[in-house]
């Protein structure tokens, strides 16, 4: 079974999409700053079976560290990815094309694993 692939959306578009943190996921402060993410791991049926003969764990986690951990405090469903390359490069002293790179590598990241989805708007207006 093919795997769909996402719309390729417009840079504008991109950038005026709001990323918000997966409901599902159990987001947990941890004492040193750093955040855990505990959620479901994505299987296949042949995957889930292989789970549960071999009685592996369903969930997994992802301890995120300090500086990663600002950023997934910041999406708060509200923020343009704009707006978030513009804390990131306000917080961590970087320029603004240093901070698009790496932050749009980091939530690329975060969806690949489904912690992140992104609510895009339809008619983005041009930055």
């Amino acid at each position: 079974m093919a795997r769909r692939s996402a719309p390729m959306l417009s840079r504008e578009a991109m950038l005026a999409s709001v990323p918000c943190l997966n409901p599902a996921v159990r987001w947990q402060e941890l004492d040193s700053g750093e955040i855990m993410a505990v959620y479901k791991k994505q299987t296949t049926r042949l995957g889930t079976l292989v789970t549960k003969l071999l009685c592996m764990p369903e969930l997994a986690q992802l301890i995120i560290d300090d500086i990663g951990a600002r950023v997934v405090r910041a999406i708060d469903g509200k923020r343009t990815v704009s707006e978030l390359i513009a804390f990131v490069s306000q917080e961590f002293k970087m320029s603004r094309k240093e901070s698009e790179i790496s932050l749009l590598k980091y939530l690329e990241l975060l969806g690949r694993r489904r912690l992140v989805g992104f609510e895009v708007v339809s008619n983005a207006k041009d930055s």
